[in-house]
Formats: C-alpha cells, sequence, structure tokens
C-alpha cells in the first residue's frame, strides 16, 4: 500500500521543496512530492490503496543518525548503577552498599558514569572502599569515558586480575587501588559464558527502540565487544533481528576486530565491506589508539599541564597501527580509529598513509578518526589533505570545554574541538554521541554545535565561539554528511525523489527555535523506510 504524508513542513535544505507540503512514498522510499493530499501529480501516481498520514503541521527532516555510539552496550549498561546520578565519592560509595543490601551474596554489582571531575572533591574510591561497601559482592565501575574501571577484591579475584599477571600493552593496572585503565579493561569484564543469541536479539531490540524513540532513524553501532556476547553472536543476532523484519532503525556495525587473526575469522565467517542490506550492514574496521581526556589516557604529543608526568596512554604503535591498516585494505575494509589527543590522530594519519601506500587504490576507502578532538594546526592540515573522515562527538563539548584548558593548555585547546574548520575546509564530519557516554538523544548534539555551552548555558557566548556550527550544518553532521562517509549519498540524507523515507519529525522547527532552546527539542514520529513509530513513549 502506498502512503501519502500530509499537512506537513519539509526541511528544504537546497529550497527544492518550496510549496510542498505532502509526500508520495512506495516500498519504503520517496516517490515525489506534492502540494498537499489531493495534489493531483500524488493520487495519479499512487498504485492500489493509500494510507494518508496527517502530519498535522510537524517539521520533517531527512531521518538523523548516530555515527558512532555503542547501542548493544547503551541497553547492557541501562540496568546498571547509574553513577552519573552520584554527586560525590561518597554518593557512589552509598549507591553500592545499596546494592550489597539488596542484591544476594555473590551477585555482581556494576555501575556506569561516574565522573570525579564534577565532584566537589576529585578523589575516586579505592579498591578497599569498595571492599567495605560490599564485603560479599564482586563490584565493577565503569568512569563515564569508559577507559577507567575501579574494582574491589572479589571482582579481580574473579577475574584472575592477581600479582603477577601480564598486563596488556597499551593499558595501565593498579591492583592495589583497583583502577584498570584502556586495554586491560576487557580482562575485567571477560570471562562469562555467552548469553546466546536470543538473548542478544532481545537486549539488541530494546536498545534499538531506545534509539528510534528518540527520533534516529540510522545508527553506526560499535557492538562486538559488548558484554559477554560473541562476535558472530551477535552478527547473527542482528541477522535473525533484520530477517524477521523486527529492525527498528538502520544499522551499520563498525566492527571492533583488534587482530589480524581476529579480522581473518570475521571474513572466513562471510562478513565482507558493506554486506549485508539496506537495513543491516557491516562496516568499518573499528580500532584504537589511545583513552579518553577525562580519564587522562588520552595521548597527547606534549605532557598533561595539570600532569606533567604523563603523555597519556597510547594503545597501540604505529608501527602496529599501520600493520593493522595495511591488512585491512587488503581485505577491502576501510579502519575507523579512536582517537582523541593530537599525537593518537598523528599516528592514525600515519597509519592510513602506510595502508593507502601499500595497498594501491585502497585510497578510496573511507578511513576516519573516531572523536578527534586534541589537535594541532599540522593535525587539521593533514586530515584536510589526506580526505579522512572525522567521527565528531559535540556533545562531548559540554563537559570538555572545563577541562580542556587544564588538561593540554592554551594553546593545544586553541586548535582542538576544531570542528567548524574541518567542516568548512572539506572534511567529511558527522555527529554521533558514543553512547552509553553520552545521550543518544540528538538534540543535544545539535545544542553543544551550534551554543558550544555546556547544559547550563555556561559560558556566555560560547567556548572557542568561532568554532560554533550553525543549525544547519548541525544537522547536516546528522543527515547529509553522515551518509556520506558511508558513500550512502544516492539513497539516505535528503528528503528527494529516490531517497529512503527515513524521516525524523518534531512538532517545531530546530533552525527557527532560539538556539537554547534546541536542548528541549523531542521528535513526535520516527519514519524508517515508511514503518511509522511515534515517539510518545520516552523514558
Amino acid at each position: 500500500m502506498d502512503q501519502i504524508f500530509f499537512n506537513a513542513r519539509f526541511y528544504d535544505e537546497d529550497d527544492a521543496l518550496r510549496g510542498m507540503s505532502a509526500v508520495l512514498v512506495r516500498d519504503g522510499r520517496i516517490v515525489r512530492f506534492g502540494r498537499d493530499a489531493e495534489d493531483p501529480g500524488l493520487a495519479g501516481d499512487a498504485r492500489g490503496g493509500i494510507e494518508s498520514i496527517d502530519m498535522k503541521g510537524a517539521r520533517v527532516y531527512p531521518g538523523f543518525v548516530d555515527t558512532h555510539l555503542h547501542i548493544l552496550n547503551t541497553a547492557i549498561t541501562s540496568h546498571w548503577l547509574r553513577l552519573e546520578e552520584a554527586g560525590s565519592r561518597e554518593e557512589m560509595l552509598e549507591m553500592v552498599a545499596d546494592a550489597a543490601r539488596r542484591l544476594p551474596a555473590g551477585a555482581w554489582i556494576e555501575g556506569r558514569g561516574f565522573n570525579e571531575d564534577l565532584w566537589p572533591v576529585r578523589s575516586i574510591p579505592v579498591k578497599e572502599e569498595l571492599d567495605a561497601a560490599a564485603p560479599d559482592h564482586p563490584v565493577r565501575l565503569s568512569r563515564v569515558c569508559g577507559h577507567l574501571v575501579i574494582a574491589n577484591s572479589l571482582a579481580l579475584e574473579k577475574t584472575g586480575m592477581t600479582p603477577g599477571m601480564e598486563i596488556p600493552a597499551g593499558s595501565t593496572v593498579d591492583l592495589e587501588k583497583g583502577f584498570i585503565t584502556e586495554n586491560a579493561v576487557y580482562l575485567i569484564y571477560a570471562g562469562g559464558a555467552d548469553p546466546g543469541v536470543e538473548d542478544c536479539k532481545r537486549v539488541l531490540l530494546e536498545g534499538l527502540e531506545t534509539a528510534a524513540d528518540h527520533g534516529l532513524t540510522g545508527l553506526y553501532s560499535d557492538d562486538l565487544t559488548a558484554g559477554d556476547y560473541g562476535k558472530e553472536t551477535v552478527m547473527e543476532a542482528y541477522r535473525q533481528l533484520n530477517a524477521e523484519g523486527r529492525m527498528p532503525v538502520r544499522v551499520v556495525e563498525q566492527c571492533a576486530l583488534a587482530t589480524n587473526e581476529e579480522m581473518d575469522e570475521f571474513i572466513a565467517r562471510g562478513h565482507t565491506y558493506l554486506s549485508g542490506d539496506d537495513w543491516f550492514r557491516t562496516g568499518p574496521r573499528k580500532l584504537y589508539a589511545d583513552g579518553s581526556l577525562g580519564a587522562a589516557t588520552a595521548w597527547l604529543g606534549v605532557p598533561y599541564a595539570d600532569r606533567e608526568e604523563t603523555y597519556g596512554v597510547p594503545v597501540c604503535t604505529r608501527e602496529g597501527l599501520g600493520e593493522l591498516f595495511v591488512h585491512a585494505h587488503e581485505k577491502g575494509f576501510p579502519c575507523i580509529v579512536h582517537a582523541i589527543g593530537d599525537a593518537a590522530a598523528e599516528c592514525v594519519l600515519d597509519a592510513a598513509e602506510q595502508g593507502r601506500a601499500r595497498v594501491p587504490g585502497s585510497e578510496d576507502l573511507p578511513d576516519g578518526i573516531v572523536h578527534c578532538q586534541i589537535t594541532t594546526e599540522h593535525t587539521l592540515k593533514r586530515i584536510r589533505e589526506m580526505d579522512i573522515c572525522v567521527y565528531a562527538q559535540p556533545v562531548f563539548a559540554e563537559y570538555d570545554l572545563h577541562i580542556c584548558r587544564d588538561r593540554v593548555g592554551a594553546e593545544l585547546e586553541r586548535t582542538s574541538y576544531n570542528w567548524r574548520t574541518l567542516l568548512e575546509s572539506g572534511v567529511r564530519i558527522c555527529s554521533g554521541s558514543d553512547c552509553p557516554v553520552e545521550s543518544l538523544d540528538p538534540a543535544g548534539n545539535i545544542y553543544c554545535a551550534v551554543t558550544r555551552k555546556d547544559y547550563d548555558g555556561f559560558p556566555e557566548g560560547g567556548w572557542m565561539p568561532e568554532q560554533r556550527l550553525s543549525v544547519k550544518q548541525a544537522i547536516a553532521c546528522h543527515t547529509t554528511l553522515a551518509a556520506k562517509v558511508m558513500g550512502f549519498e544516492k539513497e539516505r540524507g535528503r528528503l528527494a525523489p529516490g531517497y529512503f523515507a527515513d524521516f525524523t519529525v518534531y512538532p517545531a522547527s530546530l533552525e527557527d527555535a532560539v538556539p537554547e532552546d534546541i536542548l528541549r527539542f523531542r521528535p513526535v514520529m520516527t519514519v524508517v523506510g515508511g514503518k511509522i513509530r511515534l515517539c510518545g513513549n520516552r523514558e
């Protein structure tokens, strides 16, 4: 059955839809636009029965895409202790103690989201304090960034993290304090049995429906290392949800394959770059170069301004990352790499150069940097010249504007978080939330991109206001540019005939709002391939 969406106010990026308020959709794609529901052009093109949907004057945008998040991990951790609610170390310890009183002895206490930079005293609880709060329970608590975990004695014992253990390269482990960073974080979460495909489908669907309820029609998601699920369990769960017609949003998997052996096994199981269909595809190889700015594990080219003993934590070597790029390029995969510090970004650029030099033709693969926060003029220039994609998180500025100068100094701050500079120089830059690090609600990204302020409106005038994006630029980072980084620009990201009928629908226009009001915008409908989802039931 064809659909006519009418009484709509279409987002008209290039003034091609002036006077149009209706659209004909067939088989999940846009056929044509009309002036109203009675437009003879629409009715004349319709085949068979017509479903008419009154949009009641709502603003219809191309479907918003979150270009980097962890949707499976988002669903898993949504049932953990919400440590972002702790206003101090004492409150966090009380949350652990309360969980210990409620749960049977031996049950795991999991939590995520604490941020000591927001506490009156910036001091993280240590192992002995967690032992005292929960003496009969193993405890694992992740910082908001996910790059630092604190654990108690039982958790360390159960996961084999004991004196004499081999510490993975690119990580730190302080068994006395119970602090684990970067590559070693995988060890503290290792050892559980794979819950299986049906369980993974259930949890995935919870996350995907949450995304749709927040107005997202597509996700580029990093899921292959989430929880105790095996990589093939995750891929099969997606395949089955897709085959059953239960995917509420489109997904491209950003494939976390840390070793070339893992990649070869993954490919042997039939996963090649962009294999799949319009609802679920295998995406680029995902790698890591460093940690986070908040945990002081982002890899800088100079010592931290507030911790002169460290440059951060590189989680790879330049030579090693280069070999990973070469192997991926040989197999037809681009690489996208988590890099927050400037030294990490330069390492990624070196690796991309190596991969392109040794694999003829691979310069056309859309390699990218995920986060790309701390940069120098030299880094910005290389990104532009090498045509490297940037998967940015404007919403990170909400917190980082308070710590950036303290961490890296005024000179390096000036050339960091320079997303407008990158965008206007022609770099393919797109927006994601890194959820569960931040909320996947796209209003947060757009608000921070446009205002360069925190959620309390600080600072007046914005942080480095010359880097503010226009609302249209911020929307493009979730639509046209989100499509472009994956080569989907001929079928996604725009409202045009032949494109997918993927719509994010708000009651009013984002671009006409006072910028500070954008944060309060909530979608009323999500349409993916013509499938309608009302967004009224939100957390």
